[in-house]
Order: structure tokens, then C-alpha cells, then sequence
């Protein structure tokens, strides 16, 4: 089986499905197939060591320049581009059996273009547009480019041989929107055990000289982009600055970093000190370095991607307080999770007093007893091989 990988990411850069991507080819190629990725050329960065030099694997680079995310128009703009440039290099690929898609704003596209080229096409939904725009308020549901984009996003929904996804909530509007099956396969972590780093040994707190003396760390790792809610964060803040020794640590970059800098200076707010994003092999140091960890999830967010720092998280351990709709499928279950607190969004108050609980506390050597055990049993690296079965399942059985 010949699979193209049709991504709209780029290996050179650590992006939040990287490590996906990165297991789910080499567990195509370990099972003996052969894949063409097609992927950006952003930078000067390489491909990481386990795709390096692998038989079976080629690589079409198309050489491109991310507009400005923050950028409604000009990204999707950029999308339809990359996509025209894609289909004349996918064109002189011989032999594809199957088009593994990833999660694009432009998907109808991708898949008619499989359909007039009578190649089977699994498209792998990771967020779901428009609706990821509604929910951070980029647009309205009267918007005509919601509306539009809805309706060309559930065609490709329709049209795709198979829809892949990644949790109860991100199904259920897939459902909706496309009235067919939906299958779920859920988003694993770096490994399946549990994490357990040791301060002594921890690379963010060696690299910044922090001490356990320094404080009590409430730490919020990965992107600050719109799919965090800035305003939570502040709010919070400000709700616990009278007490000294606890310490925000915000590690990341993203869209709205200077929005919650200057929202952070605009309310003196020493308590929040930033930090630059971390290497990947590094992140788990991020989260187990943590004395709590924390995600402000925004409202209605859940419904359109899963913040990919959940299961490291829960491979931590470590207590973590997030905010996400209480009736969503992913709330009901972190809500069973040992030391875990999950309240509705923008509610900081409840927020803010689930972080004083833990530390009034004062065991900072508490671990979650069901966190690891809980992720291993609906997200474990083996996920991988269930997209090679749904791929070998719908490869075309003959090449036409």
C-alpha cells in the first residue's frame, strides 16, 4: 500500500500533532507500506531522527511562508494556494492506494480532488473549522464566511471515504454536521508510562535556576493562542496576587502572548512571570515541574479541538485545574480523575480556589493515583496502528 500523507504542517517545526504524525508514518512504513508525505518548507529545520533516511518514505517539500495567524482571511487564502500548489505535485505520484488527510480549513478541495482521481481518502479531523473561529470569537454564526465555510467543510465530511477523530465531542458536531459514522481514535502522549522527573533533575528548573523555595508553581505550558482564554488567566491572577509565594509560570508563545504581557503590566501582576517555549523532548519537564497544572480553556473550544497538553498532564500527575463546558464528554471524564478540578468557563473565582485548595494542602509531593492508568486506557501509542488498519482498510484494493 502507497499511502501521500497530505499534511498543511511541516516536520520542521514542533507543532501540536507533530508527534502524531511523526508515529503514525512510521508505523505505516513498519507494517511495510510505502508513503509520500507532502508537507510545508518553512524553514531550515529537518526531519527528526525516526523518519530520517527510512526506506519506503518519500518526501515532496513545498516551499512556503505562514501568513499572519491572527489573520482570518489571509490564512485561508494561504490555504487555498498551498492546496493548488499540492495538487500538481500529487498528480505526478504514481500508484497512491489512499490519501491520509490532515485537519485543513480548504478540505472540500482535497477530498473532490481524490474523488476525480478515484483515490480512497481518510481525512483526519484534529479541529474542526469554522467552528474553531466561532468559538474564539473570530466569527459570528450570521457571519457569510461561516456560513459558506460550514457548508463546503460538511461536503468534505460527506464525500470522505472515512472521518477520523479525536474524542466524543469532536464527533458528536462531525455527526451532526455530516450525518454518518464518525471513528474516534484518541490523541496519545509522548509514551504510555507515567512521568517522573525529579526537580534535581528537571530540565526547565536547572535551565532558570528555579528552587523549591522560590514558591509554589502553577504552571500553563504550550501555545497562547486563542484557544487559551487570556482573560481567565488574568482574572485569576489577580484573584490569588495577595499571596505571595504562588508563582505562574507561563511558558510559550502564540497570538495572544502580548495581549496577556500587557494585560499583566496594566494590572501589576508579578505573579505571572513568562518564559520562552521549551524543546519538545523537554516538555514533559514542563508539566512535572508543576506543582499544579493549569489550562483556561475557553467556552465552547472543547467541542472544536483537544488541547494537545491534556495527556502529558496526565502522564505528570501532577493536580491540574481546567476550565471547559461541564456537559462536554471530555469534562464528565477528567472530572473522575484523582486531583484533577474541571469548572466552566470564565469561571475564575471557582478556578483561582481549586489552585488555593492545592495549595493550602501543602503535600506537593502529590500524585494522581488514576491520571497515567486513565490515559493509557483510551490513549495509548498503540493508537497509531489503528489509523494503519483504517488506511488498509479503505486503500483501493486495486489500483486503477
Amino acid at each position: 500500500m502507497n499511502v501521500c500523507v497530505w499534511s498543511g504542517s511541516s516536520f520542521e517545526k514542533e507543532y501540536a500533532s507533530y508527534h502524531l504524525m511523526e508515529k503514525i508514518i512510521c508505523r505505516i512504513l513498519d507494517s511495510g507500506h510505502s508513503v509520500s508525505l507532502v508537507q510545508k518548507r518553512i524553514s531550515t529545520g529537518d526531519m527528526p531522527l525516526s523518519l530520517k533516511n527510512k526506506e519506503n518514505l518519500k518526501i515532496i517539500n513545498i516551499s512556503w511562508n505562514e501568513p499572519d495567524k491572527s489573520s482570518f482571511i489571509k490564512r485561508y487564502i494561504s490555504s487555498l494556494k498551498y492546496y493548488k500548489v499540492c495538487e500538481k505535485k500529487i498528480k505526478k505520484l504514481n500508484n497512491i492506494d489512499v490519501i491520509f488527510l490532515q485537519s485543513n480549513n480548504t478540505a472540500v478541495l482535497h477530498v473532490m480532488f481524490a474523488k476525480r482521481h478515484k483515490i480512497p481518502i481518510v481525512y483526519n479531523v484534529q479541529d474542526i473549522f469554522p467552528f474553531d473561529a466561532l468559538a474564539v470569537g473570530k466569527l459570528s454564526k450570521n457571519n457569510p464566511a461561516f456560513i459558506i465555510s460550514r457548508k463546503m467543510q460538511a461536503l468534505a465530511y460527506k464525500k470522505a471515504d472515512r472521518v477520523v477523530t479525536i474524542s466524543e465531542d469532536l464527533a458528536k458536531v462531525l455527526r451532526q454536521e455530516s450525518k454518518r459514522d464518525i471513528d474516534i481514535i484518541y490523541n496519545w502522549s509522548y509514551q504510555n508510562e507515567p512521568y517522573c522527573i525529579k526537580d534535581k533533575d528537571n530540565h526547565f528548573l536547572n535551565t532558570y535556576g528555579i528552587k523549591r523555595e522560590d514558591g509554589f508553581r502553577v504552571v500553563y505550558a504550550g501555545n497562547i493562542g486563542q484557544m487559551m482564554n487570556a482573560d481567565m488567566l488574568i482574572n485569576v491572577a489577580k484573584y490569588l496576587r495577595g499571596y505571595k509565594l504562588i508563582k505562574f509560570y507561563i511558558i510559550g508563545v502564540g497570538s495572544n502572548l502580548d495581549y496577556l504581557k500587557k494585560k499583566a503590566n496594566e494590572n501589576n501582576l508579578d505573579n505571572l512571570l513568562f518564559y520562552p517555549p521549551q524543546p519538545m523532548e523537554y516538555a514533559p519537564d514542563n508539566y512535572c515541574m508543576a506543582d499544579v497544572n493549569i489550562n483556561p480553556v475557553p467556552k465552547g473550544v472543547i467541542y472544536t479541538c483537544m488541547p494537545s497538553k491534556t495527556n502529558t498532564c496526565l502522564l505528570s500527575r501532577k493536580p491540574t485545574v481546567v476550565s471547559m463546558d461541564l456537559d462536554s464528554d471530555m469534562a464528565k471524564k477528567l472530572s473522575n480523575i484523582d486531583k484533577w478540578t474541571v469548572v466552566a468557563p470564565d469561571d475564575a473565582v471557582s478556578f483561582a480556589n481549586a489552585i488555593l485548595d492545592i495549595y493550602n494542602n501543602k503535600n506537593l509531593d502529590s500524585y494522581s493515583n488514576n491520571s497515567a492508568q486513565f490515559l493509557k486506557s483510551v490513549a495509548p501509542v498503540e493508537n497509531a496502528d489503528e489509523y494503519v488498519k483504517i488506511l488498509e482498510q479503505t486503500a483501493k484494493k486495486e489500483r486503477i
